[in-house]
């Protein structure tokens, strides 16, 4: 029987994967690491013209606004949905190494997670280049991002086991994405939304933690205790469910895969 590796060397091993992926990802690529930074630059861009120039949200500091919710956005759908693959991606190795099957989905998190603080560092460019200046609310934006990541694995987790058994996941979790983009206030201001959809909105934890980053980044106020309250419940509810789940099921890979 193996013997269960010490925390240092499960903690080296998880990180070590999360970097082989994010090498392996941009392999034999001219920019590399810069497709990172480009591919929500070029779709911040795109969005900026489109409603700041044509459809003229008026909206202060819209481009920030609109950047800070396109790179929240992007890490909710490029970390759920290679988190769900995570486990087909490594079959190869589950079949023939031994190892906690939870790692594989760990590390790919982490890799997401390590590309949109690499993001924020151009968010903070931006953010410092319009004249704009950190309040005292702005270290509670760590709690925002410690949440979202919560969120992330934890949904990473659920599909990534369903992705085992019913492999149409992928199809339907692609559509969801799709449809969460348009349903969460990325791209359009809450103002513009009747106020009598604003609490169904707010169902949508999504919603609540790109309300909560712009809050405490841009606007230097304090999110609602009703509405943190749920948002933290909700992602840590949904961490736990997803690691109750795997742990259960995660043995069953070698044979699904």
């Amino acid at each position: 029987m193996p013997t269960s590796p010490t925390r240092r060397n499960s903690l080296e091993l998880v990180l070590r994967m999360a970097f082989t992926d994010l090498k392996l990802r941009y392999q034999g690529s001219v920019l590399g690491f810069l497709w990172t930074l480009l591919k929500p630059l070029m779709q911040f861009a795109v969005l900026y013209i489109v409603f700041s120039v044509f459809m003229r949200i008026n909206v202060e500091n819209y481009q920030l606004y609109l950047l800070l919710g396109v790179l929240i956005w992007n890490y909710i759908a490029d970390g759920t949905t290679n988190g769900m693959l995570a486990l087909a991606q490594k079959a190869s190795i589950i079949k023939k190494v031994y190892f906690p099957r939870i790692y594989v989905v760990l590390s790919t998190s982490l890799h997401h997670l390590f590309a949109l603080l690499l993001s924020l560092v151009v968010f903070f460019v931006f953010f410092f280049g319009a004249g704009q200046r950190l309040t005292w609310t702005a270290p509670l934006a760590i709690i925002a991002l410690a949440l979202l990541y919560a969120l992330v694995l934890g949904l990473s987790l659920l599909l990534s086991v369903l992705h085992l058994k019913f492999r149409d996941t992928s199809q339907i979790w692609e559509l969801m994405v799709m449809a969460g983009f348009f349903l969460s206030p990325v791209i359009y201001p809450l103002d513009v939304i009747p106020a009598r959809y604003h609490t169904l909105l707010f169902l949508n934890p999504v919603t609540g933690l790109i309300q909560y980053a712009r809050l405490v980044l841009l606007e230097g106020e304090l999110p609602s205790l009703a509405g943190s309250l749920y948002v933290t419940a909700f992602s840590i509810g949904i961490l736990v469910l997803g690691i109750r789940v795997f742990t259960r099921h995660a043995h069953l890979a070698a044979e699904e895969l």
